[in-house]
């Protein structure tokens, strides 16, 4: 199935009452891990272009232009949220191509060097089909990336556990799943794991009771990660703990 478990008015409801976008801070750990992941494995070329799908008052397309120098592009299925990305962009001076456009539409489109997407694919039951038609926006040995999080281990659990409403638009993929999907899709992976370190704000809590208080209280334990990250470097990414999957891919033709 291709249709979106979470539905165009749950993004209404997400992206109604945002106003502005957040720079990304790479001296916060979590972007620091995946600024550091990413210099790993994308080029930095201001000559290719990068797209976003479900780019929604997305604060990646800024970021891969200041850090990677790429044109940017994008596009999401929910009008006004487009209408007003594309706006703060403008103000921000960021020239962007911000389209609205389904996904899975099979009309003609651009093809760009590197496909983006944050949060999409673990909405829609159909995987294999929905990681397939990411080649309809890529040029040949173009490269894709994408991120979802991680709903088998503690994150999934907390958000079950606290907001069981967010927890069913979601399908608690797993890396292997993640992997397969791209490689039958014909992307040969570069990087494909569990990523990054316990993270409380990955636990959706909007509309909860107590929902201030209860995030602070679920950021204490990842604290003492944060510092021994910090100071020693360890990384414990697991199943278990880690937020996140990552997927880095390229076309094999």
């Amino acid at each position: 199935m291709t249709k979106d478990r979470a539905g165009e008015s749950y993004w209404n409801n997400v992206w109604g009452t945002k106003q502005a976008i957040t720079p990304i801070d790479i001296g916060y750990y979590t972007h620091r891990l995946f600024h550091e992941l990413y210099q790993k494995y994308l080029p930095v070329d201001e000559n290719l272009s990068v797209a976003e799908i479900g780019c929604a008052l997305s604060a990646y397309l800024p970021y891969f232009h200041r850090y990677f120098g790429y044109q940017v592009h994008g596009f999401d299925y929910e009008a006004d949220a487009v209408e007003k990305t594309a706006a703060i962009y403008k103000a921000m001076g960021l020239k962007a191509h911000i389209r609205h456009r389904d996904f899975f539409s099979h009309a003609p489109a651009p093809a760009y060097d590197l496909l983006t997407s944050f949060g999409v694919f673990e909405h829609f039951e159909d995987l294999e089909g929905s990681i397939a038609h990411t080649k309809h926006y890529l040029k040949k040995r173009g490269m894709i990336l994408t991120v979802i999080p991680n709903m088998n281990g503690l994150v999934g659990f907390l958000q079950k556990t606290f907001n069981r409403k967010v927890y069913d638009v979601h399908i608690p993929y797993t890396a292997e799943e993640i992997r397969d999907a791209h490689e039958k899709a014909g992307y040969h992976t570069l990087f494909c794991d569990y990523f990054g370190l316990y993270q409380a704000g990955v636990v959706n809590l909007e509309g909860v009771r107590h929902e201030a208080w209860l995030q602070k209280a679920l950021a204490v334990p990842g604290k003492p990660f944060y510092h021994m990250n910090r100071v020693f470097g360890l990384r414990l990414d697991s199943k278990w703990t880690s937020p996140y999957i990552v997927y880095i891919g390229k076309l094999d033709a």
